[in-house]
């Protein structure tokens, strides 16, 4: 029997902040209403949510895409977003270098993916393992709750290794898990509360262990430190 191991962290709620007004500022400016709202509201803001997400539209709401289309602005590697991202990220790779005692260099997903888990709605299409997705088998994926996961709110992981024996990840406000979802099974159910989960998720894995990776089904984008992924040293000192 493989058991899930999981590690639960908490960032300070200075980044969480700086997180949440980034979210804020890239959905106003899509003409949506000003940002005096709440992230558990969000689906009050669109229809779109009301339809269940699917292959193809779990990640391309009109929020996903106001969100992802910061990364490709001029200043964003001199924001508050990347920076607070970038020292996050930083601190993380310090705790799993201390856990998995492997001291060598690792390489962290460079833009991180957004969940809105609508009421009524799921943020994934499927249960699946990250690996279905050609994601290396030693990613240790990192998901980060904005705002708090509950019960059929929270990601579904698998406890046992092939069990299927699925329970839900809670995490509070700030709250974070570092788990593996490349070869543990995960997805979501129904979210019966009448609140919008809003999360982030990303990953890192030694550097060393990048060799002849395969591209992402989902996007076709490189497992590479020139694409989904920055080198930890990079990272330290990157600016666009």
């Amino acid at each position: 029997m493989t058991q899930q191991n999981i590690y639960y962290g908490q960032s300070t709620e200075i980044t969480r902040k700086v997180f949440i007004a980034h979210i804020k500022k890239a959905i106003s400016s899509q003409n949506y209403q000003n940002s005096k709202y709440k992230l558990e509201n969000l689906h009050k803001l669109s229809s779109e949510n009301e339809k269940l997400l699917e292959k193809g539209t779990d990640q391309g709401t009109l929020f996903h895409k106001a969100i992802y289309s910061t990364f490709d602005e001029p200043n964003h590697f001199s924001s508050d977003f990347w920076l607070s991202y970038k020292n996050l990220c930083l601190e993380i790779v310090d705790i799993l270098k201390k856990n998995t005692g492997f001291h060598e260099e690792w390489a962290i997903q460079r833009y991180p993916t957004f969940r809105f888990h609508f009421p009524n709605n799921v943020s994934v299409f499927e249960f699946h393992r990250d690996s279905n997705y050609s994601h290396p088998i030693g990613e240790i994926n990192c998901f980060y709750a904005i705002n708090e996961c509950i019960n059929s709110s929270a990601l579904q992981v698998e406890k046992n290794l092939g069990f299927e024996d699925y329970f839900p990840l809670n995490l509070t406000a700030g709250q974070y898990a570092l788990l593996n979802t490349s070869i543990y099974k995960h997805g979501d159910i129904l979210n019966q509360t009448n609140k919008t989960r809003v999360s982030m998720d990303f990953r890192f894995i030694p550097k060393g262990l990048l060799k002849n990776q395969k591209s992402s089904l989902t996007k076709n984008i490189e497992f590479n430190t020139n694409s989904y992924f920055i080198g930890e040293k990079d990272m330290k000192i990157f600016k666009k």
